[in-house]
C-alpha cells in the first residue's frame, strides 16, 4: 500500500509524498494531531510498512507457482517409459514438480538440481553423486535437459535424481526411472 491510499484514510486529503504529510500533521489543530498520528502509525504498522519485495525471474520466464511440499516429484517427460529409440542422441526432458531447479551450489529453500543416471544405480543416501561421463551426469547449471550422444543399442534405465546445492541427494528423495530401448 502507498503512502496516498495510506494518508486516504485519515480523514485529510491524500498528500503526494511523505514530507507532504509530516507538515500537514503539523498544521492539524493540537488536539487532533495526536489523534491522526496514531492512526497513520498503526495503519503504516498494519500494513508491514512498506512495498513487497521484487521477485528476480530470468528475464522471458515467468516465476511458477510453487506447488504443495507433498507433491514434490521429479519427472522424466522424455523419452517416455518404455520407449523403442532408433540408435543415436538420446534427449532427455525432465520436469521440476513442487520445486525450484536452480544451479548447483544454490542453497535456495525447496530447490535442488537434476543429476542422470544411464545404466547405474544411485548413491547411497546422504552421499555426494559421483559423475561418471556417459553414465552419471550432473545437470548442474540448472538446466532441464541432456542429449546423451552415443546411447549403445540395448535396453537401458535411466534414472533422474534431484540433488541439493553439493551434489547430495534431496531427502525425502526426489527419483524417477524409465526403461527404454535402443536399436
Amino acid at each position: 500500500m502507498t503512502l496516498p491510499e495510506l494518508w486516504a484514510i485519515v480523514p485529510s486529503s491524500p498528500p503526494p509524498d511523505e514530507m507532504d504529510a509530516m507538515m500537514t500533521l503539523r498544521r492539524l489543530p493540537s488536539g487532533t494531531r495526536w489523534v491522526h498520528t496514531s492512526i497513520f502509525t498503526l495503519v503504516l504498522a498494519a500494513c508491514g510498512g512498506g512495498e513487497p519485495e521484487p521477485v528476480d525471474t530470468p528475464a522471458g520466464e515467468a516465476a511458477a507457482p510453487v506447488e504443495a511440499m507433498s507433491e514434490r516429484r521429479v519427472e522424466i517427460t522424455e523419452p517416455v517409459d518404455g520407449a523403442v529409440l532408433e540408435a543415436g542422441p538420446v534427449l532427455v526432458r525432465l520436469e521440476a514438480h513442487g520445486f525450484t531447479v536452480v544451479p548447483a551450489g544454490d542453497t535456495t529453500p525447496n530447490s535442488g538440481h537434476h543429476h542422470l543416471f544411464l545404466d547405474r544405480d544411485v548413491s547411497p543416501a546422504g552421499e555426494p553423486i559421483p559423475q561418471e561421463p556417459g553414465h552419471i551426469i550432473h545437470l548442474g547449471t540448472g538446466v532441464s535437459e541432456y542429449t546423451f550422444e552415443a546411447v549403445e543399442p540395448g535396453e537401458h534405465r535411466l534414472i533422474a535424481v534431484v540433488g541439493n546445492a553439493v551434489h547430495v541427494p534431496v531427502d525425502p528423495p526426489l527419483v524417477d526411472t524409465i526403461r527404454i530401448t535402443v536399436e
